[in-house]
Order: structure tokens, then C-alpha cells, then sequence
């Protein structure tokens, strides 16, 4: 009879094992990513809510950057500012003219990251970045 050995199906095992360990960490990775990528998107619509109540109240609205952060770590660069500081006792005005602080947003957990440049007329996101 032809059959195949205890060895042979130990090393099958190890094989998909490790396989299965290798596509579980890239998968891991990417719901990282994503998870900071729902947390930009989710600051973009507070800002934009915010801007739209300046616009239409014609009345100057603050924004707590920290509030912001929901479970990762936010930094802010300010214009001409090389370096990203805590956003810690920060805000963010919105004037009804459009015209706040062009501001860089960075998001991080762990490696990770996410990078946002706010649109200082609308409260949008100009561009967004992630890191390679």
C-alpha cells in the first residue's frame, strides 16, 4: 500500500503553518493602515463640518486638534516649520473668510503612518500621504 509518512505530513503542516503565519502579519499591516487611513478621513469631516458652520453662522469656530486623534498619535506642523509637535492643548480657527493655518496633520501608530495637508480655504485634505 502506498501511503504517505507521519514525517512527510509534519512537514506539510510546517509548510502551511508558516505560509499562513506570513499572509496573517501582511494582513495585520494592511488593517493598520487602514484603520489610520478611516482615522484622516474621519478628521477631514470634522474640519469640513466645522468649516461649513463658519460659513454659515459667519462666526469663527475652534477645532481641539487632540480631539482629532481617536486612537493613534497626532502631530501637527505648522507652516514653515520643519518638525511635527504634539497636538496636545492645540486648536485650529476657522475664520469665515476660509483662511485658517495651512496645516500638515500626521497620524501614527506603531511604524505607521498617515500624513495630511490641510487646504486652508476649504478644511480639506489637499494631499495625503503614506508612508512607503
Amino acid at each position: 500500500m502506498k501511503a504517505f509518512t507521519l514525517l512527510e505530513m509534519i512537514v506539510v503542516l510546517a509548510i502551511a503553518s508558516l505560509v499562513i503565519g506570513i499572509g496573517a502579519g501582511a494582513v495585520h499591516k494592511l488593517t493598520e493602515e487602514h484603520e489610520l487611513l478611516r482615522v484622516a478621513h474621519d478628521a477631514e469631516r470634522v474640519l469640513m463640518q466645522a468649516m461649513t458652520r463658519t460659513l454659515n453662522t459667519v462666526q469663527p469656530q475652534s477645532v481641539d486638534l487632540s480631539s482629532l486623534s481617536q486612537k493613534a498619535k497626532l502631530t501637527v506642523r505648522h507652516a514653515g516649520s520643519e518638525t511635527f509637535v504634539s497636538t496636545s492643548n492645540q486648536h485650529l480657527r476657522l475664520r469665515p473668510g476660509g483662511l485658517c493655518e495651512p496645516l500638515t496633520l500626521r497620524w501614527q501608530n506603531g511604524a505607521n503612518w498617515v500624513s495630511a495637508t490641510l487646504d486652508p480655504l476649504t478644511a480639506g485634505f489637499q494631499e495625503l500621504e503614506e508612508n512607503p
